[in-house]
C-alpha cells in the first residue's frame, strides 16, 4: 500500500483504510485470513530469494499479520516499520534482546509495568544485563544516570498504575547524546494519541491486546522502529520463534476500524468519571494525565493528542475487609486483567510495593479504573452504590 496515498487523511479516516486493499482480494473490504505454515517454490532461486529477505512470512507462515504491521506502521508515522508479536510482553523481549547483550546496561522507570520489572530483574539479569531504575519524572536530569555501558532507556508514559507523564523528548535527547537508544511502551495512548517515533524514540511498543484489538479476545503486540533497526528486530523475533496467528491478526485489524470512535468515547467517559470521582469525599486524589493533579500533566498537554479511559484514584486508607466490600459490591466494574476492551474493570494496585528508587508518599489505597463502553450514567451509579455500601460498613 502506498503510504503517500493516505498522507492527507485524518487519523480517524486512516484507521478505516489502512491494512487492506480490496483490489487485491476481489473487492473484499477486509484482507483474507491466510492459514498456512508451509510455502513451496517452483525453483531453487525463488526459494533462496524468499529466504534472504529476513521476513519469516516470505518463506514460512501466514502473510495476514503483514496487513496489521503495515497499518500500524503508518499510524506510528514517519518511515516506521513494524513487527507484530504474540503479546505486548513479547514485543518488549524482542526490543531488549535486539539491543542488549551481556555487560550492557539498561535504564528503566521506577513506575514501570510490574511484569516488565520482572523481566528486567529476572531474564535480563540472568543474561548478564545490568539494570537501574530511575525517577520517571527525571526528564533531562536522566543524564546523571548514564554509564559508559548504557545502551537502552525504557520509558513508559504515562506510568503504569500511577500515571506519571514522562518528558520523552528530553529523555530521548539525553539518551542519544550518551549513545543510547530509547524504547517506549505506548499502550495507554496508542499511536492515535501519541507517536513516540516523532519525538525521537527508537522503538515504540504497543500491547495490541488492549485498545487496538478492543474486544478482549486477542493477545498481541507490536514494535515500530526506524528502518536502520528493523533487520535486527526481525532476526531476534525469528530466533525467538515469534509468530502471530492469522486469525488473531484479522481480529486486530477488525478492531482497528473502530479505534478512533472507541478512543473518543473512552476519553470523554473517562474524563467525566475522573472529574466526578475527584469531587467524591472518599477520593483523595485522581491520577489522570488530563487533570492537573497528575504528575506531568503539562507534558501531557504539550505532547499528546488526547487521553484514554485508564486512570487511578487514591482513596482513604482501606482495610482488607473494606477493600473487598467496595470492589465486590460493584456490578459493572469487574475485577480482572487486562484493560482496553469494551468492559469496565477495576483493580487495587500497590505502588509502594513496586518501586525501588522512588518513594510512594501517599498512604491511601490506590485503585486503578478502566472505563469501558457502558453508559457513564450507569458507571457512576455503580461506583456511587459501592461507596455508599463502604460507608455503611464503616458505621
Amino acid at each position: 500500500m502506498n503510504q503517500a496515498k493516505h498522507s492527507n487523511y485524518a487519523r480517524e479516516t486512516l484507521v478505516t483504510l489502512l491494512g487492506r486493499n480490496p483490489e487485491m482480494h476481489a473487492g473484499s473490504v477486509s484482507p483474507p485470513v491466510e492459514r498456512t505454515s508451509t510455502r513451496v517454490f517452483s525453483t531453487l532461486a525463488e526459494l533462496e530469494k524468499a529466504h534472504s529477505t529476513g521476513k519469516l512470512s516470505d518463506f514460512l507462515g501466514s502473510t495476514t499479520p503483514e496487513w496489521l504491521e503495515e497499518a500500524v506502521a503508518e499510524l506510528e508515522g514517519g518511515d516506521s516499520q513494524v513487527i507484530a508479536s504474540g503479546t505486548g510482553m513479547a514485543s518488549l523481549a524482542i526490543v531488549f534482546l535486539s539491543v542488549l547483550e551481556a555487560g550492557d546496561h539498561v535504564l528503566v522507570p521506577d513506575s514501570v509495568f510490574w511484569p516488565t520489572r520482572k523481566v528486567v530483574d529476572g531474564l535480563m539479569r540472568r543474561l548478564g544485563i545490568e539494570a537501574n531504575y530511575y525517577d520517571p519524572m527525571a526528564g533531562a536530569a536522566i543524564e546523571d544516570e548514564f554509564r559508559a555501558n548504557t545502551k537502552l532507556v525504557l520509558t513508559e508514559s504515562p506510568g503504569s498504575n500511577t500515571f506519571e507523564v514522562q518528558d520523552i523528548p528530553a529523555i530521548t535527547e539525553a539518551a542519544h547524546a550518551a549513545g543510547a537508544l530509547v524504547a517506549t511502551d505506548n499502550s495507554w495512548a496508542t499511536p492515535l494519541l501519541f507517536r513516540p517515533l516523532e519525538h525521537g524514540v527508537d522503538f515504540s511498543m504497543c500491547a495490541v491486546t488492549k485498545y487496538l484489538v478492543g474486544h478482549s479476545d486477542v493477545l498481541m503486540g507490536t514494535v515500530a522502529t526506524r528502518p536502520e533497526h528493523i533487520q535486527r528486530l526481525r532476526e531476534t523475533a525469528n530466533q525467538l520463534g515469534n509468530s502471530c496467528a492469522p486469525d488473531d491478526a484479522f481480529m486486530a485489524l477488525r478492531g482497528l476500524r473502530t479505534l478512533a470512535i472507541r478512543m473518543r468515547h473512552f476519553e470523554e467517559a473517562g474524563l467525566r468519571i475522573a472529574k466526578w470521582l475527584d469531587k467524591r469525599p472518599e477520593v483523595k486524589r485522581v491520577l489522570h494525565p488530563a487533570l492537573p493533579s497528575c504528575p506531568g500533566h503539562e507534558i501531557w498537554k504539550r505532547d499528546f493528542d488526547g487521553s484514554s479511559g485508564l486512570f487511578s484514584i487514591v482513596v482513604e486508607k482501606l482495610s482488607r475487609a473494606q477493600l473487598e466490600r467496595f470492589l465486590e459490591s460493584l456490578q459493572l466494574f469487574k475485577l480482572g486483567y487486562s484493560w482496553g476492551g469494551f468492559e469496565s474493570l477495576i483493580l487495587p494496585v500497590y505502588p509502594q510495593n513496586e518501586r525501588s528508587v522512588t518513594h510512594w508518599k501517599d498512604d491511601g489505597t490506590v485503585i486503578r479504573v478502566n472505563v469501558g463502553l457502558e453508559n457513564p450514567d450507569d458507571l457512576e451509579a455503580d461506583l456511587d452504590s459501592a461507596f455508599r455500601r463502604l460507608q455503611e460498613q464503616k458505621r
